[in-house]
Order: structure tokens, then C-alpha cells, then sequence
């Protein structure tokens, strides 16, 4: 090849064909070299002034450091441009801000600054500055002593134009007194309750009239869709417990799992009761020992005002009294002891359970067994997977795949919840998200389509097929007559329920108390605690509370719950007084000015930036979080 091109370039056509190359790779290296050197490196500008990529870019690494750090591993686009998006927000605000600084002629001594930086405690030891901890911190978090004494310099300049502009903002009396009196109104209403089991049970009607409620509710007795699938899975989890291991490697991760167990601390169960005095005590503990019925003691305890405590499993350390709890441990267990003087008074105890604590040798085999297996199983499951795709590759029948890829299979008919026809759970293997999964793909699937394998949660893989769909059917009355009988009564009694509680509200918004209202019913009035806006309601229905924001006193509403139907009165409002509840109100008023002045802050630098025309350069922006 050499000696052709050789003899080639003998022919003078040929060497100036090879010149012209050669110039033209010269030049195109000259045209790009200059390309580079002029090359835009603004990501921005503001008011007419560029803002490099570089200030960004570092920016941007920094607060990637920071993700990177925070354990969660490497950062996917997403996140990453939302970190590159806040960057180029930091930096431009910045400077904005520091081009109004300049224009209103504000100074930052370096004392202040040097002060500043002395009293971040990062950068001290033992309290006073330290150089070297400034700068190896500094080198750390990507970023240098001039660019951060920059950062220092401009966060007091704007705290001094900030605090100069937001210093008189705060939010006016009027305002804050509604918004106290809306968050702390609190509302106390009346309630009675109309069970469904106080109705009594309705006379069952004629065979026409049910059926009749069985055509007008179809959705009640239809079947739902039930699908007819064959499902195999290969899963580490159900592979496991079949997995044989070498009682040698049992043996000698159990004496690894051992050594690492820290050791084990003595426990004990006991029953105390604290008593205030000795005449007491000792009455208690006769008793007890006469009886030695912990119930009976506890009811008996109450009577002379003592506490009647129980500890499970307790270790020395954790028993609250150092007398008692050195008493407990020198206790032979069964046997009543004290009094026992302590700290608190006097204590009278029976030890009931004594045990060396720490981790059960039966129970540390068992889990270093399934622990091993558990290893096996995964890498049989990696080395079966392959085998098993070219299987369904070939359209082998799931029947027909070969026994030895250790896999589960099942096969029946089940609807969208995983139910049997019955209404039973389908019994398909498994953990429920793996289940979950399973049933998603069977209805996702169309009958007669090959199996496809599908990865599914916890290492686990599974494949399907759906013989049969049988559509939501409308169950024969003949056969469901029971259940139409059933949802007929239902009906009834929660019907009988609700014309109750609309009596009783109506007889109430027409001017009737609710105690008059409730009495000629029978029924009882309760008296729930107060409640307020945005916090749970003590016997008051949730859904009922916003209702009751928005009525007069005496006026009412009805909710049904669960068991019943719920009637509640608005009684009284209370509104809040800012002299009875200074804290609170002091607490409203620190965080409305504090968003006030967030909201004057973003308004000005909204403000800022549309006055300096800021524009940003997405490619070079793209290039940063790429």
C-alpha cells in the first residue's frame, strides 16, 4: 500500500491534488481554532452586561456537590437542571443586586466583612478564626477565599438595601385582626346521633317488589369482569425456601452474625405500684401476696391513690428509679417484694419474666438460613432469567417451560382486585406489590396474547397469559336473592335513618331547640368541645365541620357517617381576643410580616430584572446540567 501511494505521488496531478488537501487542512484548522477563540461564553446578560458560564457553572457544582452528598447518589436530569435552574437564578439575582447597590452608592467596609466572617463557627477553633479551617472548607465546597469574601461582601450590601426597603414593611391592624379571628373562631355545636342499628329491621316485601329492586340497581348484583390466566414467576423470595445450604456455611454465618450481635443484657417483666407512704405500701403488699390477682391489685391501687405500672422487657438502666431497679434485678421472679423505698416514694413489685435479653440463638439461625438462601436464590434467579426469556422467545407454553428454571406457576380465574370468583383472594404467590402486579398485567393483556416477561418489584420476574374474558355479567335474581333481600333492607333501614335526621334538622332551622327536637324522638343530645378551622373536630364528623363555619347559632345540618346519621346544631361562637392570646397573636403577626416582606423582597427583584433587561442563553444553559 505504502509503495502505491509512493509511486503515486511521482504523477505532479497527484501532487497537487495532495497540496490542496493539505492547505485545506491548515486553513480549516486555523478557522477552527478561531472559532473557539471567539466563542460566546455569556449565559446571560444584565442590562447589557454579560454573565459568564463559569460563575454558574460553579454555582451549579457546588449544590450538585451538596446532592451528591446527601446520599441519594448521582442525580438524574431532572433534578439536575433543577439545580442548574437555581444556580442561574442565584447568580442573577446577585447581579441585579449588585448593580443597584452600586447605582444607590452602597459601601461595605472590611471590617464588617472580616467580622462577619471571624463569627461563622464553621471556620473557628476553639472559638477564634482559624485560617487554615477557612480555606480547606472553602476547598471542599468547590469555591475560593475571594470569591466567598465577594459573596460576604454583597450579602451585607444587600442586607443594608434590603433592610432600608422592607424595614417599615409590615402588615396593617385590620388585616391581622380578621385573619387571628378567622384561624382562632372557635365554634361549639350540639350533636345527636341516629344509628342505623336503633332502626328496627323493615317487613320483607313481596317477591315482585325485590325484583323489581333488583332491575333498578344493576350495579349492586352485576359480577365483575373475571379474566382466566396462567402466571408464572420466577422470584428470588419464593425460590428461597427451597434452596439447600451446607449446615458448615449455616454454622459459620451464624458465628459471624454472633460475634457481631452485641451482647446480650439481662431483661426483666415486672409489675410495680408506686405508693405515696409507707402504711400504704405495706397494706398493698400484704394483699397482694394474699391474692396475687394483678387486676385486683390494680382496681385496689386506685383506692389508696397509688400508680400501678407495668414494664416489658425492661433493661436495668431503663427502669426509672435506680432503687427499684436494682431491686428488681436482685428479685426472684414470681415473688411479691417491698416496699422498696425510691425516690418518688415507695414501690411494691413482682418480677414475672427473667431473661438474658439479646438475640434469640434459634431465631439468629433461622435468619442467617434465610439470609443465605435468600443469596443462592438471587443468583439462581439472574442465571434462570436468560434461560427463561429465549423460552417465551420461542413460544414455548408456559405448561411446557423446563422444571429446572425454578418457577412458581398458578393458574385461575380472578377480576381488576385480585378476587376469586367467590370474592375470596386470589391465591396468587407472593408479596402484595408483586400480586399488585400481577393482576395489573392480566388486565392489561388481551386473550390469546403471547407472554411477554415482565420485570416485576423486589428482583422478581413473571409471565402471563390470558385464556378467557368473561365481561361483567348481570347476576340471575334467582341466584342472588339473599343478597337483593340483603341491600333491600339496608336500603330501608338507612332510608328510616335519614327521614329521622332530616325531621329532627328541619324541626331545628324552624326554631325548635335541638334538646326539644331530640326528646320527642327519643334521642340523646351530646355536647362535643369547641373546634376551629384547619384542626381535627372531637364528635363532630370532618365533613361536617366546614358546614358548621358558614351557619348561625341555631341553626343545623346532617351528615350521614358509617353507622348512621349525625344532626349537629351550631350552639355558640367564641371569637378570639388578641389581649387573651397575646403569643398567638404575636405568633400570626411575626409570620405575616415575614411573608410580606418575602413578597416585597421577590417584587423587588422581579422588578430588578425586568427593569435590566436580563436574558438567558438556553443552549449554554442546556450545556451546564447535561
Amino acid at each position: 500500500m505504502i509503495v502505491w501511494v509512493r509511486k503515486l505521488l511521482e504523477n505532479w496531478v497527484a501532487r497537487g491534488f495532495f497540496a490542496l488537501l493539505v492547505i485545506g487542512f491548515v486553513f480549516w484548522g486555523i478557522s477552527n481554532v478561531t472559532t473557539l477563540i471567539g466563542s460566546n461564553t455569556a449565559v446571560a446578560h444584565v442590562n447589557g452586561q454579560e454573565v459568564d458560564v463559569a460563575a454558574v457553572q460553579a454555582a451549579y457544582q457546588r449544590a450538585l456537590n451538596q446532592a451528591s452528598q446527601s446520599g441519594q447518589g448521582q442525580p438524574d436530569l431532572a433534578t439536575r437542571q433543577q439545580l442548574a435552574a437555581s444556580a442561574l437564578s442565584e447568580v442573577l439575582r446577585q447581579q441585579v443586586m449588585a448593580d443597584e447597590q452600586r447605582s444607590l452608592g452602597v459601601a461595605v467596609p472590611d471590617a464588617a466583612v472580616r467580622q462577619m466572617i471571624d463569627a461563622i463557627p464553621a471556620f473557628q477553633t476553639n472559638g477564634v478564626f482559624d485560617q487554615q479551617k477557612f480555606t480547606q472548607i472553602l476547598q471542599q465546597n468547590n469555591n475560593s477565599p475571594e470569591r466567598f469574601i465577594g459573596e460576604v461582601k454583597d450579602d451585607i450590601a444587600g442586607r443594608q438595601m434590603l433592610g432600608a426597603i422592607l424595614g417599615g414593611v409590615a402588615p396593617p391592624v385590620q388585616l391581622l385582626t380578621q385573619l387571628f379571628s378567622y384561624i382562632g373562631e372557635q365554634r361549639f355545636a350540639e350533636t345527636v346521633n341516629i344509628p342505623f342499628t336503633a332502626q328496627p329491621a323493615p317487613k320483607p316485601p313481596g317477591d315482585d317488589v325485590l325484583q323489581r329492586f333488583w332491575r333498578n340497581n344493576p350495579a349492586l348484583f352485576t359480577a365483575p369482569e373475571l379474566r382466566t390466566a396462567k402466571i408464572v414467576i420466577l422470584s428470588p423470595a419464593l425460590l428461597a425456601p427451597r434452596e439447600s445450604v451446607a449446615q458448615a456455611d449455616v454454622d459459620a454465618a451464624y458465628a459471624r452474625a454472633a460475634q457481631a450481635t452485641p451482647p446480650a443484657a439481662p431483661v426483666r417483666s415486672v409489675q410495680v405500684i408506686l405508693v405515696d407512704n409507707l402504711a400504704a405500701s405495706s397494706r398493698l403488699e400484704a394483699a397482694w401476696k394474699r391474692k396475687g390477682d394483678w387486676a385486683a391489685m390494680q382496681a385496689m391501687a386506685k383506692k389508696f391513690d397509688a400508680q400501678a405500672i407495668e414494664l416489658d422487657q425492661a433493661k436495668q438502666a431503663e427502669i426509672p428509679s435506680p432503687e427499684l431497679g436494682a431491686a428488681v434485678f436482685a428479685a426472684t421472679p414470681g415473688q411479691v417484694v417491698g416496699p422498696v423505698a425510691g425516690t418518688n416514694g415507695m414501690f411494691v413489685f413482682k418480677v414475672t419474666q427473667a431473661s438474658a435479653g439479646g438475640a434469640d440463638e434459634a431465631a439468629l439461625r433461622a435468619q442467617v438460613l434465610l439470609s443465605l438462601q435468600m443469596q443462592k436464590a438471587q443468583a439462581d434467579v439472574a442465571q434462570d432469567v436468560d434461560n427463561l426469556q429465549d423460552a417465551l422467545a420461542g413460544q414455548t407454553p408456559l405448561d411446557q417451560l423446563p422444571g429446572n428454571l425454578g418457577l412458581t406457576a398458578v393458574q385461575g380465574t380472578l377480576d381488576a382486585n385480585g378476587n376469586t370468583a367467590d370474592g375470596t383472594p386470589a391465591p396468587i404467590p407472593g408479596g402484595d406489590a408483586l400480586k399488585a402486579a400481577i393482576v395489573k398485567a392480566a388486565f392489561a393483556a388481551h386473550a390469546g396474547d403471547p407472554a411477554q416477561l415482565t420485570n416485576g418489584p423486589d428482583g422478581s420476574y413473571f409471565a402471563l397469559t390470558v385464556s378467557a374474558v368473561a365481561p361483567p355479567t348481570l347476576q340471575p335474581y334467582a341466584q342472588v336473592s339473599a343478597k337483593v333481600l340483603s341491600a333491600w333492607t339496608t336500603q330501608e333501614i338507612t332510608r328510616e335513618a335519614e327521614v329521622q335526621a332530616a325531621t329532627l334538622m328541619t324541626a331545628v332551622n324552624q326554631g325548635q331547640s335541638l334538646n326539644d327536637a331530640a326528646r320527642a324522638l327519643g334521642a340523646a343530645v351530646a355536647t362535643p368541645p369547641g373546634f376551629v378551622r384547619g384542626a381535627p373536630a372531637t364528635g363532630v364528623p370532618s365533613g361536617m365541620v366546614p358546614v358548621l363555619f358558614t351557619l348561625k347559632p341555631g341553626q343545623a345540618t346532617m351528615q350521614q357517617t358509617a353507622t348512621g346519621f349525625t344532626v349537629a346544631a351550631l350552639a355558640k361562637i367564641v371569637q378570639p381576643d388578641p389581649a387573651q392570646d397575646p403569643n398567638d397573636y404575636a405568633q400570626l403577626q411575626q409570620a405575616m410580616t415575614k411573608q410580606l416582606q418575602n413578597d416585597a423582597g421577590e417584587s423587588l427583584l422581579n422588578g430588578l430584572q425586568m427593569r435590566d433587561k436580563v436574558s438567558v442563553d438556553q443552549k449554554i444553559f442546556a450545556q451546564i446540567y447535561q
